[in-house]
């Protein structure tokens, strides 16, 4: 298929939606996708265009959101395309907050993007999720870095150190009583369904989600790595669930040479996959490399 023809495509299904995006985000997108010689500023123009009435004094532009983030989960290639897009929607002027501090990003990302569950026996959808949730942290590294600091954006790192630690922090394979998902079974009557329903739970807690959840881990030590070292203070909700990590609070020097710990662990482990096993090989080179001083931002 042509690589317009893909996009066309893409643009279909986001207007066959149930709650369809705009007819100016869809205009938008597919010159952001498709006319190159259209400025990602032009078009963040244009996603903004929707006029102010009497009846909606103030627009929403709530539907920019999810088109996006399909989109950067679909298209590598749009990568850097997109978070120029998404820069320029920053930088607009006469926009309230949710432009300026890109709030309806942060919320969309929360609630949809950085909540993902690796289904790790599902091999009909298994490495298209996992790619896309790849794309999905590779988009929101190179946005961090791009918006000028100091700022309002640690949000944005905070996603960065939510997927560190839960790849690197979590081990609910090493549990053989869930409580969690016994009470959520344990009143279905037909064993067929409560074994089901069983294995659906703990396939998203095996030890091979690591091979959906490294590769994206890898994102944030690749690009933001010399500052994650150097970084202190929180980093985010801590999350008591992840316990493998028994030190203080926050980003630290120590936090983070456990996590390279937890990175030579990885690369050690026979049911993981050869891939995951040298990238987490190739993590644990890397963060010697920022140790001694060197850049450690690609």
């Amino acid at each position: 298929m042509l690589i317009n023809s893909r996009y066309e495509a893409f643009l279909a299904e986001q207007a066959a939606q149930k709650w369809p995006p705009r007819e100016d985000t869809l205009t938008a997108f597919r010159l952001l996708l498709t006319g190159s010689s259209v400025s990602p500023m032009e078009v963040a123009r244009i996603a903004l265009s929707c006029q102010v009435t009497d009846a909606n004094p103030i627009p929403e532009y709530g539907d920019l959101w999810p088109v996006l983030m399909a989109a950067v989960e679909r298209f590598p290639e749009q990568t850097d395309r997109l978070v120029d897009f998404t820069v320029a929607l920053q930088q607009l002027p006469n926009y309230d907050g949710e432009m300026h501090e890109l709030d309806g990003l942060a919320m969309h990302l929360t609630e949809f993007t950085f909540n993902h569950a690796d289904h790790a026996f599902n091999e009909a959808t298994r490495d298209q999720e996992r790619r896309g949730f790849v794309n999905a942290n590779l988009f929101t590294a190179k946005l961090y870095l791009r918006i000028p600091r100091p700022n309002k954006f640690g949000v944005f790192i905070g996603f960065g150190s939510q997927v560190l630690r839960k790849t690197l922090e979590s081990a609910p394979w090493e549990k053989f009583h869930h409580p969690r998902i016994e009470a959520y079974i344990e009143d279905v009557e037909e064993d067929w369904l409560y074994n089901k329903l069983r294995d659906e739970e703990l396939e998203v807690i095996d030890i091979r989600t690591l091979n959906g959840f490294v590769p994206a881990a890898a994102v944030w030590i690749e690009y933001c790595g010399k500052e994650i070292y150097e970084k202190t203070g929180s980093l985010g909700q801590e999350i008591p669930a992840w316990d493998k990590w028994t030190g203080p609070e926050g980003w630290s020097k120590q936090r983070w040479a456990f996590w390279k710990k937890r990175f030579e662990w990885i690369s050690a482990v026979t049911a993981l996959d050869r891939t995951t096993r040298k990238i987490a090989t190739n993590l644990v080179e890397e963060m010697t490399r920022i140790e001694q001083g060197e850049d450690g931002i690609i």
